[in-house]
């Protein structure tokens, strides 16, 4: 299990990585003689991204074995994967609406943006809440504490205290 914890720690890191969704809502300048940062950010906004659709299914796959989900749960599992496919589809096109205007926003306009990501975030975790209830509810109380252990994880709750 400490494995599987280690390697979905990772994933999610390396997922965040490749989204890059804060140089989209943030760009720093760097300070003056910093060559390094510029070179840094360069390369950071040179390459191309994975969107959140071209990684949920194998979130999904992940999270159902690591759940280990029996036929009778099936029903409720495809609420859920059906849920976190949709979030992930609102994610994109919030990120693909940020690059389109990327470099031309004022401070204003990416105050608007990042608004509009606070909104999506809450409108997805309002839906991913609705499907998962009733799949928690259809679940023993080993896979309850995996799902708890995988969603602090994935939401980075364990470092709140």
């Amino acid at each position: 299990m400490l494995y599987r914890k280690s390697f979905f720690a990772a994933a999610l890191l390396a997922s965040a990585a490749v989204l890059g969704l804060n140089p989209v809502l943030a760009q720093t300048t760097p300070a003056p003689g910093d060559s390094g940062a510029v070179q840094s950010q360069a390369r950071h906004h040179a390459g191309p991204r994975m969107a959140p659709g071209q990684l949920v299914d194998g979130r999904i796959a992940f999270f159902k074995a690591e759940l280990k989900i029996t036929p009778e749960q099936e029903t409720q599992w495809q609420s859920v994967a059906t849920a976190l496919r949709q979030n992930a589809n609102a994610l994109d096109q919030a990120i693909s609406s940020a690059r389109q205007q990327r470099g031309t926003m004022d401070a204003v306009q990416r105050l608007t943006v990042r608004g509009q990501f606070d909104k999506v975030r809450s409108e997805n975790d309002e839906r991913l809440l609705s499907a998962f209830k009733p799949l928690y509810a259809s679940l023993s109380p080993e896979q309850q504490q995996i799902a708890s252990q995988l969603l602090v994880q994935h939401h980075g709750w364990h470092h709140r205290a």
